[in-house]
């Protein structure tokens, strides 16, 4: 394999991993009992803000002043958008259905493809676009059954998550540095004061705090740094689709946790996305393949 796509492999395989320890998230807040949405935002963005903090400041050795001051213009914008999704998403899941919310942030690929090609004039190849499609496809079939139902105002806010994370992939991977731990601590630290104006964080259960404080301090965490980190390698389209395996895993967790039976059009659909993904990775990979050997 040559070193490009070596490093493309990398890139793939460190933003699928990202999801894949995100996808328990739908089923841990399926078991936190009686907290409002804006307490469980607030531990979540703080549990971030402090993990990230400790951690950078350990392997830089230095004061958050300096971890954070080497984000740049760039780095903050990321990390400002990343942390107005978390925001945007409380929000939108208070005001529309879940199936709303997920079947829309499914267009997070289509805005990613979009910025960077007005960013950094990464072209999005025809093979891409195919998957994309063909998820978006995917995700429909999943919740078909559900669509509807929700207020426009929650739909414009889970449309907002999907722009605003876009923003943050595309505007990452314009550093050109390794900051994907720099901007997802940073984002916890702008977001959590914001949650905090609208939350009540001293009404929680223990019990509840227990889940938020995990899911804060070491799940989120890092499953962020590592899907962000694979911006370094591959385009952020092609990164943005990777995030659909949550949708597909997601409802599985449920089932396994807590008896969710999914229907057959939810493995059927995710089966479509899956095989999208898949194709498209396979279509990248062939094709640096042949550009490796027409070079040599």
């Amino acid at each position: 394999m040559s070193g490009s796509n070596q490093r493309y492999t990398t890139g793939l395989m460190l933003s699928a991993a990202g999801m894949v320890v995100i996808s328990p998230d739908a089923l841990l807040l399926r078991l936190i009992g009686d907290a409002g949405v804006w307490d469980v935002t607030f531990f979540r963005t703080l549990g971030i803000a402090t993990s990230m903090t400790l951690v950078l400041c350990l392997m830089r050795r230095c004061s958050p002043v300096r971890v954070y001051g080497a984000l740049g213009r760039d780095g903050w914008i990321a990390a400002a958008a990343m942390g107005a999704s978390t925001i945007c998403f409380v929000s939108a899941i208070d005001n529309t259905t879940v199936a709303n919310t997920l079947v829309i942030l499914a267009t997070m690929p289509l805005f990613a493809a979009a910025i960077g090609w007005i960013v950094l004039r990464e072209r999005v190849r025809p093979a891409t676009l195919g998957a994309m499609l063909l998820a978006l496809v995917g995700i429909v079939v999943i919740f078909a059954d559900s669509l509807g139902g929700g207020t426009w105002a929650g739909d414009l806010l889970a449309l907002a998550v999907a722009l605003l994370l876009s923003v943050s992939l595309v505007m990452l991977r314009r550093t050109g540095r390794p900051l994907a731990l720099e901007t997802v601590g940073a984002s916890g630290l702008l977001a959590a004061p914001c949650a905090l104006i609208m939350a009540t964080p001293w009404a929680i259960a223990g019990s509840d705090l227990a889940i938020v404080g995990f899911q804060g301090l070491v799940q989120i965490p890092l499953a962020l740094t590592l899907y962000l980190s694979g911006t370094r390698y591959v385009r952020a389209a092609e990164v943005a689709l990777l995030s659909l395996i949550e949708t597909i895993l997601g409802p599985l967790w449920a089932w396994i946790g807590v008896g969710e039976v999914p229907s057959y059009q939810a493995l059927l659909g995710g089966a479509i996305v899956l095989l999208a993904i898949v194709a498209n990775a396979g279509s990248a990979l062939r094709r640096r393949e042949a550009a490796a050997a027409e070079a040599e």
